[in-house]
């Protein structure tokens, strides 16, 4: 595939000024959402796009899950069947031990859209870069956004590359997909209301041997829940999702206490001790449900983890980011024939979102076995 444009050149001019570049709509952020986004405005309009990305190559992540609906967005995309033959694994349906001791199972034999999908993340977004560049969206990687003022037709936004120098670009519209830091859209006044803050603590390892479900496994326990899968390569990810308090006693002594507790488990532990594990690595990071309070103002939107966080539980991370650019292309690809959408871009992310408080809550009501831990306490419904 075509290797993504690191960036111009270094461009200060010999007088100190900066140099400014031209474009229609800046993406500042280029995972999923971003990049998406990039996609869909090239197909549908005759824009000039560039999506700055901080980064460099995508990078690995752990426990991605796509549900069966993510191809009819794919498909928009014109990447429905080479996702489909890109090397993910079809996931058949899930079991749980959640709410009950006894296993419950959710199938996806019958659903018209097939199976939901563990990912190889760096070889989704991969797929997504190399579509981006088919439309002839221009990806700048190793750059990052560092300043922004108004202009009377949009903004210029000031953009730093770790080795190319600094530059100005005029643009029309902004797309914020810069993640939970939201970089663009609280420089715009918008503030992030978080609803819940937990910690995923992830192994991922290699199947050396024995054999593993293609189902997602899913287990509350006591100090949070469990998620266990299959991906791509032969690699088995292992999450807990706790609170604070819990995950710092997990990572002790080479996570002897996260260890522990997986031991614990019934329906995870004896399907992980019929294989044998090797080259296992550890990772931790935030998980936090919220919502900005502001998601678009006038010539710029917030899309994907910008405009809201979701809990894993809901599955739902990547197929929202998708949603958010698809609906984000087309307000804009609406104003760039003098036309309103004909729908609020804040009104879908908020249903978005209302959608899954309400699913959350559900989901995390069902179990009342540990009524007094705190980790189910602080998420009973009120």
């Amino acid at each position: 595939m075509p290797t993504p444009r690191p960036g111009p050149p270094a461009q200060t001019r010999a007088d100190g000024q900066l140099i400014a570049t031209r474009c229609d709509v800046l993406v500042i952020g280029g995972g999923p959402a971003g990049v998406a986004a990039s996609i869909g405005l090239r197909l549908t309009t005759g824009l000039q796009v560039i999506v700055a990305e901080a980064g460099g190559e995508p990078v690995e992540r752990f426990g991605e899950s796509l549900p069966p609906d993510i191809v009819l967005l794919l498909d928009r995309l014109g990447l429905a069947d080479v996702f489909r033959g890109d090397g993910h694994c079809r996931c058949p349906g899930s079991v749980s031990v959640w709410g009950r001791d006894k296993p419950g199972y959710n199938d996806f034999i019958l659903n018209p859209l097939g199976p939901a999908w563990h990912i190889d993340r760096p070889r989704f977004e991969t797929m997504l870069r190399a579509r981006a560049q088919q439309t002839r969206a221009t990806l700048w990687t190793g750059t990052r956004a560092v300043g922004v003022a108004d202009a009377d037709d949009g903004f210029v936004v000031t953009l730093q590359h770790r080795s190319n120098g600094t530059w100005n670009v005029h643009t029309d519209w902004v797309l914020d997909a810069t993640g939970g830091a939201a970089w663009f859209a609280r420089r715009q006044g918008a503030t992030r209301r978080v609803e819940d803050r937990m910690v995923a603590i992830v192994r991922l390892a290699d199947l050396a041997a024995g054999t593993f479900t293609a189902q997602t496994l899913v287990e509350a326990t006591a100090p949070g829940w469990w998620y266990c899968a299959q991906l791509p390569q032969d690699r088995i990810v292992t999450v807990l999702v706790t609170d604070q308090a819990q995950a710092r006693d997990c990572l002790l002594a080479d996570y002897a206490g996260w260890r522990e507790l997986l031991a614990g488990t019934a329906l995870l532990a004896p399907r992980l001790h019929a294989c044998r594990l090797d080259g296992e690595r550890f990772c931790t990071y935030p998980v936090t449900s919220a919502l900005l309070d502001q998601v678009e103002g006038e010539r710029w939107l917030a899309i994907g983890d910008a405009a809201s966080g979701l809990d894993p539980i809901a599955a739902q991370g990547i197929y929202k980011a998708l949603a958010d650019a698809a609906d984000a292309a087309e307000v804009i690809a609406a104003a760039s024939r003098g036309e309103p959408p004909p729908w609020g871009y804040t009104e879908r992310v908020t249903a978005r979102f209302g959608d899954y408080r309400a699913n959350r809550a559900y989901l995390y009501g069902l179990e009342q076995r540990w009524t007094d831990a705190p980790f189910w306490r602080q998420r009973a419904p009120v």
